[in-house]
């Protein structure tokens, strides 16, 4: 009996998607223990550590070197964070390839088992690295992809905003986009509750000079809150590499993702929670 639970253990891991946070779960652990396992290992991120993850032979993009593609070096940068391992596991969320940002920073992590999803994932690679033009959009059971800046997710994410009923969470590192902030006073002021989890960056924006009046707000200093995830109504959930800022939107390279499904959004909801009761962190609360 307990060989069967442990195989059936073993098989639900290698098949289903989960979701990793840092206030929970050993990121860095995650990652180098799916590195080690991989013969195909490709990686686009922001930053990148190849001695840290012990990369010998990985195809890895830390700019964006096509002229003429969707993003140019100058005007935006490439932020998106995802690992694909054997064109089938996607590891994909808010945190870097870094010691810091997978051990001291407070992140989040997914990794989807889906040749689909991984295919999607390394047309990316393909667009940055040799000009291959990619899909931009992908809808799958786990979820709709957005690549930015090809799409306009700032849109999606107002779109879903404004179907708020009941609450809206967000966390988000460097919160400065100020049309989310407009969309949430509004629905402040229709009875909604707003409750928003963000870093020092807000404390030195113009929103930050902007009366808060029904907002709920906990300003982490200490560890670096790196997340960016939206949930609203505890139905729908938007996450991935973009900050909420006007560049995380338009500009940089960066991969969004949005779902209903319950096991995402709860788990989600489980770390706004966590953060919130302030038992990993150090803030201000407004």
């Amino acid at each position: 009996m307990k060989k069967l639970l442990l195989l059936f253990l073993l098989i639900n891991e290698i098949i289903f998607s989960r979701v990793y946070f840092s206030t929970v779960d050993d990121l860095s652990q995650l990652v180098l223990s799916h590195l080690n396992s991989a013969s195909d290992i490709t990686i686009v991120a922001y930053s990148i550590d190849p001695e840290y993850l012990g990369l010998k032979t990985a195809k890895m993009a830390s700019e964006v070197p096509v002229q003429g593609a969707f993003v140019h070096v100058s005007e935006g940068l490439l932020h998106s964070k995802f690992i694909v391992l054997d064109h089938e596991t996607v590891i994909f969320g808010s945190a870097n390839f870094n010691r810091s940002s997978l051990e001291e920073h407070l992140n989040n992590l997914i990794v989807f088992h889906s040749k689909e999803i991984a295919d999607f994932f390394e047309g990316i690679y393909d667009w940055l690295v040799f000009g291959k033009r990619p899909e931009v959009q992908l809808k799958t059971e786990e979820g709709e992809f957005f690549l930015i800046p090809a799409v306009d997710v700032e849109e999606i994410v107002l779109d879903s905003l404004w179907k708020a009923k009941k609450y809206v969470l967000l966390c988000s590192y460097a919160f400065t986009d100020e049309d989310v902030f407009a969309t949430l006073k509004f629905l402040s002021s229709q009875g909604v509750e707003v409750y928003i989890i963000t870093d020092e960056w807000f404390e030195s924006s113009k929103l930050r000079e902007l009366p808060l009046g029904t907002f709920h707000v906990l300003e982490v200093r200490e560890p670096l809150m790196h997340h960016k995830f939206l949930v609203v109504d505890g139905k729908t959930l938007i996450t991935g590499s973009a900050n909420f800022t006007e560049s995380g939107f338009h500009k940089n390279v960066e991969v969004v993702f949005k779902t209903s499904n319950r096991e995402y959004v709860e788990s989600f909801v489980e770390e706004f929670e966590r953060i919130w009761r302030g038992y990993f962190v150090q803030g201000v609360r407004f």
